[in-house]
């Protein structure tokens, strides 16, 4: 379990290293406010201190003796009902990915979001309704409203 945290966390220093990096080719302000580079340049910054906070708080947790690891430990990707969450996340996304231009934002993501929530646990259909309307249709209004972003409408219009 250790090996597999310590490769998760050197694999998500070295994204934000590199995020960090790119983003420092992008200029982090202009004559109006923050520039392109401005929010992936601190969003790079957090991660790298915390994938270094993380990796310092493994280095002094005890290691497990040789005789206690188990076949489960040992283990760095997911299995059964894990492996099964996260292979439908990815397929989700390469779904809402195709549809999203078939159909628009506010219906890709709406059944997108439900079905994320379920391949994640939920079983309450209030919580899914909310969580879908407000993550399609809120977002939506949000980015095209408050922040003028173009997002697909799709062939339905909607």
């Amino acid at each position: 379990m250790r090996q597999g945290r310590l490769i998760a966390t050197g694999a998500m220093l070295a994204f934000c290293l590199f995020a960090l990096w790119q983003s420092l080719l992008l200029s982090l302000t202009d004559r109006l406010g923050p520039g392109p580079g401005f929010f992936p340049f601190w969003l790079a910054l957090i991660g790298i201190v915390l994938a270094i906070a993380l990796l310092f708080s493994m280095w002094r947790e005890p290691q497990p003796a040789a005789q206690d690891a188990s076949i489960e430990e040992v283990r760095i990707l997911p299995h059964g009902w894990g492996a099964l969450r996260c292979l439908a996340i990815i397929g989700l996304l390469a779904a809402v990915t195709v549809a999203m231009e078939l159909v628009g934002f506010r219906l890709a993501m709406l059944v997108f979001n439900a079905a994320l929530v379920i391949a994640l646990g939920e079983r309450r259909w209030w919580i899914i309704f909310v969580f879908a309307v407000l993550g399609s249709f809120g977002v939506y209004y949000l980015f095209t409203t408050w922040l003028d972003v173009l997002l697909p409408t799709g062939q339905f219009g909607i």
